[in-house]
């Protein structure tokens, strides 16, 4: 019997879904805890990866938003990650939107958030990275602000102190005088981080909230390649008008964004081939989902949604879903997969 899934739960749902965040993060604040009953990155060989010149246990990895602050990423190493992605780390401390900003979509096995950026801070985040030691896997730390600026200002202070830094190039719950969303404005910040990054650095693409699909991805994509970047992250969120939300609208994430991030994997291969890695964020949920981001194009996965709905295990059953997908598929691992799904895509 799964313990989360038919125990944990549905008592956890049946508290708002700000609560149930806070309490997830409580409880993770016990890494000896999660070290003892994690199962720490899964090392199946057929799993392994390099990915943006790091090398990664596994294709799966932690999204922005569940641990913004970098708060409990001792316990998280210990859940089954290839790598972990905290933020969005911000250069001062923000409220954000008022509370309730996350709500659930339980029969679409969704979540819905008006988050607004809150932060503790960029100081608070960056002295619990210094305190993580002992790192069991890559930290993919997501930058973002609200003007070129102060994201350029953060990428230049948080990046000795992860593996890569992810930059948000627009958060789709700022408010419109936070939101950083124009194309031409996204074009511009990107090539501006060819002067300060010291390291791999991946643009978080903005999404199509308000502009085409296209018109979005060819221009960004062209400036990442152009700036040198290693890679984008893609995701497939939408907007969701809801009562459940203080603001009345959010994003919606987890399993109805499926097609969207996959179809956006297979568009934004097709624009950049092999120039730039893919990290797909958005939709998945099982090992085939993560076997039919990998074959459009992905080179890895980030989710946050699973760990709702499958519980602290999420990271560790969808790895091994994966391996039993490739076995059943006759695919010897995940970098041949990758290849494959290349070829089919005909870049």
């Amino acid at each position: 019997m799964d313990l989360y899934v038919n125990g944990l739960r549905p008592l956890l749902f049946r508290v708002p879904a700000d609560d149930a965040h806070r309490l997830a993060i409580a409880a993770l604040r016990w890494p000896l805890l999660w070290r003892l009953i994690g199962s720490g990155p899964d090392h199946d060989p057929r799993l392994g990866l390099d990915l943006a010149g790091v090398k990664l246990a596994n294709p799966i990895g932690l999204a922005p938003g569940f641990d913004k602050d970098c708060d409990v990423l001792a316990s998280l190493q210990h859940l089954g990650f290839g790598f972990l992605a905290p933020g969005a780390i911000m250069r001062e401390v923000r409220a954000g939107n008022p509370r309730p900003r996350l709500g659930r979509v339980v029969e679409q096995q969704a979540v819905i958030n008006c988050m607004g950026l809150p932060s503790k801070g960029r100081a608070h985040a960056i002295a619990n990275l210094q305190r993580l030691k002992q790192r069991r896997v890559p930290i993919f730390a997501e930058v973002q602000g609200t003007s070129k600026d102060e994201i350029l200002d953060n990428v230049v202070a948080v990046q000795p102190y992860a593996e890569v830094v992810e930059v948000g190039l627009v958060c789709p719950n700022a408010r419109d005088t936070d939101r950083y969303r124009e194309v031409s404005e996204a074009v511009e910040l990107i090539h501006s981080l060819a002067g300060v990054r010291t390291g791999p650095v991946l643009a978080k693409l903005p999404n199509q909230h308000h502009t085409s699909r296209h018109d979005i991805l060819a221009p960004c994509l062209q400036a990442c390649v152009e700036a040198g970047l290693e890679g984008v992250v893609v995701s497939g969120t939408k907007r969701y008008a809801t009562a459940q939300l203080s603001m009345g609208v959010g994003s919606l994430a987890g399993r109805p964004v499926f097609e969207e991030t996959l179809g956006l994997v297979r568009e934004a291969f097709q624009l950049a081939g092999d120039r730039l890695a893919i990290i797909a964020s958005g939709g998945v949920l099982t090992g085939r989902d993560a076997f039919e981001m990998l074959r459009a194009g992905a080179s890895a996965i980030q989710f946050y949604s699973a760990m709702v709905y499958r519980g602290w295990n999420a990271p560790a059953l969808i790895n091994r879903e994966l391996a039993a997908v490739l076995e059943a598929e006759g695919i010897e691992s995940v970098q041949a997969l990758v290849q494959r799904g290349r070829r089919t895509v005909g870049v």
